[in-house]
Parts: C-alpha cells; structure tokens; sequence
C-alpha cells in the first residue's frame, strides 16, 4: 500500500489580465512559501498590453507553469487553472495580491487536522504607498457565527485570497460560473457553504492591494451582479436554512435588507425583500433600544447602520468622518462632522465604528483622546441585534421614510 504523501500538493492559481505591474510580487509570495510542496499556475487571460504580462510571467521559466488563452474574464481563467492543476489542494491569488509566507503551510495544517474541505482566514488591506489596515473577521463575530452556513457571505466577510480548499469540492460542486465577472467568488461560496463547513483563521494570511484599477472598481456589471447574487440567497435558501442562521426566516429578510438598504441598484433583489419580510412578519418582535449614539464612517457601512439602528430604536446624533468634502452634509437626513470639530462631538455619547477598517479608525479616535467608542459588530452583539429583528411595522415606516427623502 502506497504511504500518503506528508506534504500533498497544493496548486495556486494566479489569474491575470494585463497586470505586469503587479503579477512578480503575486509570483514572489507563491514561490516563497514556507510549505515545500506548491505548483504556481498563470493562466493570462488574453492580455492586450503588447506582451508584457506574459513576459513577466515566462521569466520565471519551469519555476511556473504558464498557460495563455482568449480573454474571457477572471472565471475562465480560474476554471483553466482548476483543470491544469495537479494538487490536491487549490488556492487562488489575484495577480495584485500576495500571500504572507506562510499562509499555505497553516492552512494546510488546519484541513490536515481537522478533515474540513475549506479554510478561510483574516487578510491585510494594502496600498503601493506602503499603508496596510488588517481586516480579520473572525474577530467581529463569533465563531458560533462565522462557521454558520453562509452568514459569512451574506455579510461580505470572505476574501478569496484568505482561502485554501480541497479540489474535491469542484467535482461535487462544480467549479467558478463564467459568466459571472465580478460575484463569481461569492456564488461558489455560496454553493459550498450551504453543504460544507469552513473552518475560520484569525490569522492574517494574504494582502489584498487597494487601487484604482481594480476589477471590482471598474467592471459595469458589479452593481448588476450584485443585485442578482442577493436574489439567489433569497430564493434559494430554505426556510430551515434561514431559521439555522438567524432564528426564523424574518430575521434572515431583515438581515438581507440591511445589506440591500444603500446599494444604487437592487431591482430584482429588493421586492424579493420586500415580500419575505411581509410574508412573516410576525417573527419581527426586537426590543426597542433608546441609546443615543454617533457613526464613525459616513460611506455604506455607516449608511447601512443608520438604518439599523433607527429601526431598532436608536438615535443617531450625527455622522463622524475624515472626509472634508461631507463636513455639515445630510446623509439621510442626519449631519455629518468632521474629526477636526471635535467641539460638534457630545462626549457623553457612544461613537460607533462603521467600517472593515475599524482598527484604524480606532486609532485615529485615540490620537484625537476620543475613547467612547465601540465596533457595531460588538454593539450588535451587546445588543443580541443579529438573531432578533424589529416589528415589521417599523422596518416598512422607515423604508417608506427612505423611499419619500430619496435616501434609498
């Protein structure tokens, strides 16, 4: 009998379209690994920047394996690469992005001792200015939570790059939906998760580069794609399945809502909303809180819990942001100040940081002696505001307030 290999092959796939700017640093980190068993597979997805990606590529030589085809966007060249790889594990990095050294060697330990198909873990945004903010969501919630079906999708707390699983997962599942450019990660977590449990690392194991050209930034279809993965979690999910994360199906819409309540275009995932939470509306019996508090963070995030929390009974003094051009602006109707009036700020109150980036956020309060403050994910929780929704009543008056005011 053939003994198994101690140290299984793991593939990493690296798609990219005319990235040679960034695509040595994404092949660096893969080669550099401390596990001692990887194959780095680039697939260029027909690149148009007159060779140059696939010079950058071909000079590593065999240290690679190095595969060209027609533009066809990032699903197919990941589903090349899926049938290419030789590895019983596959990890995925953006040609932008980095894996820390020792991210495969970790996360295959972690598969290895506890026979899960999937592991995710914290990442570190970054900048080519040298800025870096760890976003680490396994920290915001619960493990009680973060391992609970799909929560961690819906709530946008998945980064690919953070991902290793077993190849199998594609012959049960299926591989990326190629006509998807821009949710295609999601979906296939999406798929999985309903079925698979992914064990959650607190562990920072990659860098996800923040810049102007990222496909997320400039592709047409993100608002459109979003608005279509939202509806298939609503009409996909089963009722047991909503009632399994978030204790009765009502709690689910309104969670979905939440998500919904700032994005530009939702015209197929909103009404889908809209019915679920009329449809049981009943199961809405969240106690009012009569806190008054400040939003650090006027973008979506802070928009998204504006709206929580006033259908949750709580008053919201005003928008805090470092953003000079949102000084003495509505944003739905409530004032936005900036750190540099900190005279605006009533000390007595809670300030709420609404942002991924909350760390430093934390730590531009503490540099202005502003410590009153608290992570929504831990008010939330302080609060039990993620397994109990308010009445259905209050939601609809304050999506009819939205409608009237144009906030939505």
């Amino acid at each position: 009998m053939q003994k198994r290999e101690i140290f299984p092959l793991v593939s990493i796939v690296i798609p990219v379209y005319n990235g040679a700017n960034y695509l040595r640093e994404a092949i660096d980190s893969a080669l550099n690994q401390t596990y001692p068993n990887c194959e780095v597979i680039v697939v260029n997805d027909g690149s148009t920047d007159e060779g140059e990606t696939e010079r950058a590529a071909l000079s590593y030589g065999d240290k690679i394996r190095y595969f060209a085809k027609e533009n066809g966007k990032v699903s197919t060249a990941l589903n090349l690469g899926i049938k290419e790889m030789r590895g019983e594990f596959f990890a995925w990095l953006s040609h932008d992005d980095v894996f820390a050294p020792d991210k495969i060697e970790k996360q295959v330990k972690v598969l290895q001792e506890t026979g899960a198909s999937i592991v995710a873990a914290s990442c570190s945004y970054f900048t080519d200015n040298g800025k870096e903010i760890p976003f680490c969501p396994a920290e915001f919630y619960d493990r009680e939570f973060m391992e609970k079906g799909v929560f961690p999708v819906i709530h946008g707390l998945v980064q690919f790059g953070g991902v290793l699983l077993r190849r199998s997962l594609f012959q049960t599942y299926g591989v990326f939906r190629e006509e998807l450019y821009t949710t295609q990660d999601y979906e296939f977590l999406f798929r999985v998760l309903r079925k698979e449990k992914c064990i959650f690392m607190k562990d920072i194991v990659n860098g996800v580069r923040q810049h102007s050209l990222q496909g997320t930034k400039t592709s047409e279809r993100v608002e459109k794609e979003r608005d279509e993965m939202y509806e298939i979690f609503q009409k996909e999910l089963t009722e047991k399945e909503q009632t399994q994360i978030y204790g009765n199906p009502y709690n689910f819409y309104y969670q979905i809502l939440l998500r919904l309540i700032c994005l530009p275009y939702t015209p197929k995932s909103m009404p889908v909303c809209i019915e679920g939470l009329s449809q049981h509306r009943g199961e809405g019996r969240g106690v009012q809180h009569k806190d008054t508090v400040y939003i650090y963070g006027a973008g979506r995030n802070g928009r998204r819990l504006l709206f929580h929390l006033r259908c949750q009974g709580v008053t919201v003094k005003g928008f805090l942001d470092k953003n000079q051009g949102l000084k003495n602006q509505l944003i739905d109707g409530i004032p936005c100040y900036t750190l540099d009036e900190p005279d605006r700020i009533d000390q007595g109150e809670k300030i709420l940081i609404a942002s991924e980036y909350r760390e430093d956020m934390a730590k531009t309060l503490e540099g202005l002696s502003i410590r009153n403050y608290l992570y929504k994910e831990d008010y939330e929780q302080q609060h039990n505001m993620l397994r109990t929704a308010p009445p259905v009543e209050i939601v609809e008056q304050w999506i009819e307030t939205y409608r009237e005011n144009k906030w939505l």
